[in-house]
């Protein structure tokens, strides 16, 4: 990924106080930051040299000067705040190439490996339950949508206190697919839990990296955790990557099993021949 501002939003959470100083710093002030030596940007972070070295690497990174590199590649117009004077035609324009680079981006953090070892955990799986809270319960819904479609048995309920007993009654032969914006909120954290109790491999839908979620997953798919700003509402562009990862292992699913996927099709759309 060659988007400095993702690398670093995909790693907030696991930054200590000190590199999150770094990390703001270069989040709010990046044009500053690219004409800067290494002692110049310490200074202005309130860091020592060595630890801004640290945090080069923390974001896998061989050290300050690929970072000033990374600085300098980095799109000085991503995802531009919407403002209080923007007319309609800014906000649609702004909105849109939002979302584009949030697509572009998730592409280049894309690992197939790990696409394509969730798609073989799911194939293998008695049964795929995916969970989530709050603002990726959209997601899992569309997820299951889809997947209802294909030849693997797939479950999701709505309600948190029936997400809680099913992971609980869940076995090692099961699979849970876990949708979550931050990977730490203390509810899905108590789910991860059961599941690890039981021996359930976990699969995680996520924009931040080194969090408990991911660490407990057997395998991490990410989406960057880009934002249009207004008023700190906090509208994220993470959704349509999201689903558009979905997209993918759904495709790639059923192009490995083509055959049950068209017979599962033929029997889905003889159940809702009474709704014409």
């Amino acid at each position: 990924m060659d988007n400095l501002k993702s690398l670093i939003r995909l790693n907030y959470l696991s930054f200590t106080k000190k590199e999150k100083q770094i990390a703001d710093f270069l989040l709010e002030h990046m044009e500053d930051a690219r004409t800067m030596s290494i002692s110049e940007l310490a200074v202005s972070c309130q860091v020592a040299d060595s630890t801004i070295s640290l945090f080069a690497k923390k974001i896998g990174l061989s050290g300050f000067k690929e970072l000033n590199v990374y600085l300098n590649n980095t799109n000085r117009n991503i995802l531009e705040s919407v403002a209080e004077h923007d007319d309609e035609e800014t906000i649609v324009n702004k909105v849109y190439q939002s979302n584009i680079i949030s697509l572009e981006n998730t592409f280049k953090l894309l690992d197939y490996k790990h696409l394509n070892q969730a798609m073989e955990l799911m194939s293998k799986s008695n049964k795929v339950i995916f969970f989530a809270l709050g603002g990726s319960t959209p997601i899992a819904l569309d997820a299951y949508h889809k997947f209802l479609r294909s030849p693997i048995n797939v479950e999701f309920n709505l309600d948190y206190h029936i997400q809680l007993l099913t992971a609980g009654k869940l076995n090692e032969k099961s699979c849970a697919f876990i949708i979550s914006h931050r990977g730490n909120n203390p509810d899905i954290l108590r789910i991860v839990e059961l599941l690890e109790d039981n021996h359930v491999p976990i699969i995680c839908l996520t924009s931040f990296n080194h969090t408990e979620l991911v660490k407990a997953a057997k395998v991490s798919l990410l989406t960057p955790a880009e934002e249009l700003d207004y008023r700190d509402s906090g509208i994220y562009t993470r959704r349509i990557s999201q689903m558009v990862l979905i997209d993918l292992l759904f495709t790639l699913l059923i192009s490995a099993h083509k055959e049950e996927t068209i017979a599962n099709l033929e029997k889905m759309r003889s159940a809702l021949e009474y709704t014409k």
